[in-house]
């Protein structure tokens, strides 16, 4: 009886240990094969596309959301939310000297886009990315009010160019491919920067599959801490 229970013991302790081995470990948010596409100033006309590219390839994305581009195109913020993808705030305008006049315009201005988006969709969040990237106007004083008010600001490390290359699909798609592959090497995650109004469905879809040939996987940003920015960048995953 002894020898039996014994065997019976050994054989539970020889499966639990070989179902710990089979349970993979939890990638840390900074792991490099991960990848955080974030797109900014929709919605517009050209989301609609952008949207059908992302749910063709099973792919999530971050939506940073213009105020002003809401009225007439609550159905894609609604679309957006419904199809697994993140919202979250980009302010009103993208008037750089209305922004970043003073912190407080820049808290109004998340403020009032935070309340746009919450009558449409029911969601309140507090992800914000400041117009042009926190670099570009972000003072202390900015940072305080920011923090005060509960905004977590995001930035990127990989700027695709389109609103710069627009159309030519080429170059965006070769400058994407070398900033993944920079980061690779670096031992860090990357967040693409693209906009709805300039990347187009072929570049896009392109560079989701490039990525996915080489096993990169994509995430949106809920859930991920410390935020990036400019001024808080992400260490290498060791």
């Amino acid at each position: 009886m002894m020898k039996r229970v014994i065997l019976l013991m050994s054989i539970f302790l020889l499966i639990n240990s070989l179902s710990q081995a089979a349970i993979p470990k939890p990638k840390a948010y900074n792991d490099r094969s991960l990848i955080y596409l974030t797109l900014d100033d929709g919605p517009n006309r050209k989301t609609g596309a952008l949207l059908d590219v992302l749910k063709k390839h099973r792919v999530k994305a971050t939506f940073f959301i213009l105020g002003k581009n809401i009225k007439g195109n609550e159905h894609l913020i609604r679309r957006i939310v419904a199809e697994g993808h993140l919202i979250a705030l980009h302010g009103m305008t993208h008037v750089r000297e209305e922004f970043y006049a003073s912190p407080i315009t820049a808290v109004r201005q998340m403020k009032d886009v935070q309340r746009l988006i919450y009558e449409v969709t029911g969601i309140h969040t507090n992800m914000a990315r400041t117009i042009y990237g926190s670099d570009a106007g972000m003072t202390p004083a900015h940072w305080q009010a920011m923090d005060e008010a509960g905004f977590e600001i995001w930035d990127w490390n990989v700027g695709s160019l389109d609103h710069i290359y627009k159309k030519d699909n080429d170059p965006i798609e070769q400058r994407v491919f070398n900033r993944l592959e920079a980061n690779y090497e670096m031992n860090i995650a990357s967040i693409i920067l693209a906009h709805d109004h300039s990347m187009t469905p072929k570049a896009l879809d392109t560079i989701i599959r490039y990525a996915k040939e080489r096993n990169y996987e994509f995430r949106t940003l809920e859930g991920v801490h410390p935020p990036y920015n400019f001024f808080n960048p992400w260490e290498p995953n060791e």
